[in-house]
């Protein structure tokens, strides 16, 4: 169960470099086709900061098109995680821990960010029995399960309502959207990070979803996703996913389709297709990438979008396909 304590450091006493806790909010606006990323990582054992904003406008595998980006590494730690102000223009305050939540960016060239983020539920604690039917007991059986190792020690997932404005160069868009944030701690180490998958889908107040899968990148399509944690979040209720069956469809690093069905505890199923409309490659930490990507979901006759990531390890991919050019030229004619 998340209290309002665990927006404070859960720093232990031995806590290095490796040590963090961190916030992801994203925001988006599907009638624009714009997303926006917040992430915060402390590192309190070191003192220091990362803060990382992103604003994405169109489908790409390069960076380099997002509509905005604002990143500063080895910050100042904030004393108390629930009110972050930062140097770099970023205010992340816990105004009603744990469940609301405030933020405020003032950026180069005239972009800004305010938004009120209001919980449409208690926090989802993917190692608590009462909320995920594949919560472990074990400190070493949570960090298998979890989805993204150690990272995840401790991990909760939020739906909430957004509202706000966000001004990107000077001009200015209304917020109003339902999305999911969480909020992890643990330690993170980005060489060890194991592949896993983030994924929600929004179909307003009412319908609304969180999952968490596991990424075998040596998997054929189909059988490489497995399920981690999950909610279904339906008329003020969260109901655990204890089945996701899914298919995701991609063109090189980007996550281009979905096909996913999900069985919650009540035994009701819902079947979902999502296609991505805005996305591009995340550099979170140096060693690793995620393809983040807003996607259009269609359940039944209602559509909804939502915020969806895929994270491996460059480790394991320069394990898997790293390449030397230590054999002759090879053309079309000579194979």
């Amino acid at each position: 169960m998340i209290t309002a304590q665990d927006l404070e450091f859960h720093t232990p006493p031995n806590a290095g470099h490796t040590w963090a806790e961190t916030y992801f909010f994203p925001i988006i606006i599907p009638e624009e086709r714009l997303m926006i990323t917040v992430y915060v990582v402390v590192r309190p054992g070191i003192g220091v900061m990362v803060n990382d904003i992103a604003i994405y406008g169109s489908l790409s595998q390069n960076r380099s098109d997002l509509v905005y980006f604002h990143v500063e590494q080895h910050l100042p730690a904030p004393a108390r995680f629930s009110d972050i102000r930062s140097p770099m223009g970023l205010s992340v305050q816990a105004v009603n821990a744990p469940r609301d939540y405030r933020i405020d960016y003032v950026g180069y060239e005239d972009t800004e960010i305010h938004v009120d983020w209001i919980g449409l539920m208690d926090p989802f604690d993917i190692h608590d029995p009462n909320h995920s039917p594949k919560a472990a007991k074990t400190q070493a059986e949570q960090h298998a399960g979890s989805g993204l190792g150690a990272a995840w020690g401790g991990h909760f997932d939020l739906t909430g309502q957004v509202k706000g404005t966000v001004k990107i160069r000077g001009k200015e868009y209304k917020i109003n959207c339902v999305e999911r944030m969480d909020h992890s701690w643990g330690i993170r180490n980005p060489i060890v990070m194991n592949a896993q998958d983030s994924i929600s889908a929004s179909f307003g107040p009412d319908l609304a979803l969180h999952l968490i899968t596991h990424l075998d990148l040596d998997a054929p399509t189909g059988s490489d996703q497995k399920l981690a944690h999950a909610y279904i979040l339906e008329d003020g209720n969260v109901y655990g996913i204890k089945d996701c069956k899914m298919e995701t469809t991609r063109l090189g690093n980007v996550v281009t389709a979905m096909d996913i069905h999900l069985t919650d505890l009540r035994d009701k199923q819902f079947q979902m297709y999502a296609y991505s409309e805005i996305g591009a490659p995340w550099n979170a930490y140096s060693a690793t990438v995620t393809y983040t990507s807003m996607m259009r979901w269609i359940y039944k006759d209602r559509i909804g979008h939502g915020c969806v990531m895929e994270t491996m390890g460059i480790p394991a991919l320069s394990k898997r396909h790293g390449r030397r050019w230590t054999e002759g030229y090879r053309s079309l004619f000579t194979g």
